[in-house]
């Protein structure tokens, strides 16, 4: 499968790149701004740096380096750039990794509770609380993800940032919320035989001696709770250079946290706002979408008037989900050059969603690798890829396509800032944003996810198929 190879340093990028100050970074930049690669080529710089100073002071280790993913197919994409780019560096040691699978080694291998086992325990606890279940888990998700275990009781009179105002979740509610969490918690450590889930790994890696880490990367940061990054934090050597690589427009999971709530002071801040990926046209169409969502300081909308690359308006098929297909492979093959081009097919949901094309793929010979939590970037001749959008995140394809996106698979609660339809909207927009030169979009007019309303006139197609 084509990676994304290292570069040259950008203007915009250069002053970031050759900078050898320690302490922390904060990378903000638009979908497309080459940030992912600003940072590691900042790696290779910062690692020669580091491994200067430990030959001085003759030290006798090497740079320890960590560089942690959101997703596990990202951790592949970032570690074959990473490989490439620190080839003559001398004296590292290079770990790239998700955060899971950080914690998990870090903490022994530790098993983690099955996912249905950890929503029905968390049901079971906060029966008698007035809000739907979905929601309900959702919003336990978020505190537990923003406030450590020793201050829980700051929720309750928080504001509930990212998560919108529909339900309405009273101060009166939340000692409730709190109090379920507690017992879940508690159940967890008596039954569950050793397990761990998500938040517990991050508890229990911000209680643990620190690993002394010289550099850390932490790519599409704000992805990651609050008490992840506490975590991260914790196990940073004095001298260290921390790079939080970050976008807020892209931000997928309601997190709601300051930097200076999980101890983040006095940071550098960059932002890079040329996208070096995108058409004029498909930046307009994957802006569009996300049109008159507010955005933070740490959001970075590409600079649409800066770029000079054209191509066709992205086009969007109505008509069943069988024509949409069979038009979109038929594209595939009269118009893209499998060896030096790649093309991905996206979907909210995987497993049995993917189903149809797997089996037209397969009839028509072309060839095809799955992406989604796939740990390893493929190295075969394979250039279609099937991935989940939240799995194709920080990665990148000349032709990106995403049929059958109807109400089913889009699935969100109702009004406008809704935190659920507000996250859809931004997926999409950043699944858009993954391709370098075409995108297509296909729905079933009587099935449509109302997503389709926020793509903007005028910047794309409509083909009846």
């Amino acid at each position: 499968m084509l990676a994304l190879q290292p570069q040259r340093a950008t203007p915009e990028q250069l002053p970031i790149i050759s900078s050898r100050a320690t302490g922390v970074e904060i990378l903000r930049g638009a979908a497309g701004s080459g940030k992912t690669t600003t940072a590691i080529l900042r790696l290779e710089s910062l690692a020669f740096t580091f491994s200067e100073r430990i030959q001085r002071l003759k030290l006798g280790r090497p740079v320890k380096i960590l560089v942690l993913t959101y997703y596990r197919s990202l951790a592949g994409y970032v570690e074959e750039l990473a490989r490439t780019q620190l080839r003559s560096a001398p004296g590292i040691e290079v770990q790239v990794s998700t955060f899971a699978s950080w914690a998990r080694l870090g903490l022994g291998n530790v098993p983690i509770l099955n996912g249905d086992t950890q929503r029905n325990w968390a049901l079971h606890f906060c029966r008698g609380i007035p809000l739907p279940s979905e929601f309900l888990l959702n919003e336990i998700d978020y505190v537990r993800g923003r406030f450590s275990r020793e201050n829980l009781e700051h929720y309750v009179d928080a504001d509930r940032t990212g998560r919108g105002s529909t339900p309405q979740v009273l101060r009166t509610l939340r000692p409730q919320i709190i109090a379920a969490i507690q017992q879940y918690e508690k159940h967890l450590l008596d039954n569950g035989k050793g397990c761990h889930d998500w938040h517990t790994l991050a508890h229990d890696m911000k209680n643990m001696d620190s690993l002394q880490y010289d550099i850390v990367i932490v790519d599409e940061a704000q992805d990651f709770s609050a008490n992840q990054l506490r975590a991260v934090i914790k196990h940073l050597a004095e001298p260290h250079c921390l790079t939080l690589v970050i976008d807020t427009a892209q931000r997928l999971y309601p997190r709601g946290y300051t930097w200076s709530e999980i101890g983040i002071r006095n940071a550098r801040y960059h932002r890079l706002e040329e996208n070096h990926r995108n058409t004029v046209e498909i930046a307009s169409f994957a802006a569009g979408i996300i049109d008159g969502i507010p955005l933070d300081d740490d959001a970075t909308l590409p600079n649409i008037a800066a770029l000079s690359r054209h191509g066709d308006k992205p086009l969007v098929l109505r008509g069943f989900y069988s024509d949409q297909l069979a038009f979109a492979l038929r594209w595939v093959q009269d118009h893209v050059d499998l060896e030096k081009e790649s093309v991905a097919f996206l979907k909210p949901m995987g497993g049995n969603w993917f189903r149809d094309v797997r089996t037209a793929l397969a009839e028509r010979g072309i060839d095809f690798i799955e992406l989604t939590q796939n740990r390893e970037w493929p190295q075969g001749k394979e250039n279609v890829a099937l991935c989940t959008m939240h799995s194709a995140k920080g990665l990148e394809f000349d032709h990106v396509i995403m049929l059958g996106l109807n109400a089913e698979n889009l699935p969100h609660g109702e009004g406008s800032d809704d935190d659920t339809l507000l996250s859809k909207r931004r997926l999409l927009a950043m699944a858009a944003a993954r391709a370098r030169k075409t995108v297509m979009v296909g729905y079933k007019p009587d099935r449509a996810s109302d997503l389709i309303e926020f793509f903007k006139p005028g910047t794309f197609k409509t083909l009846d198929v």
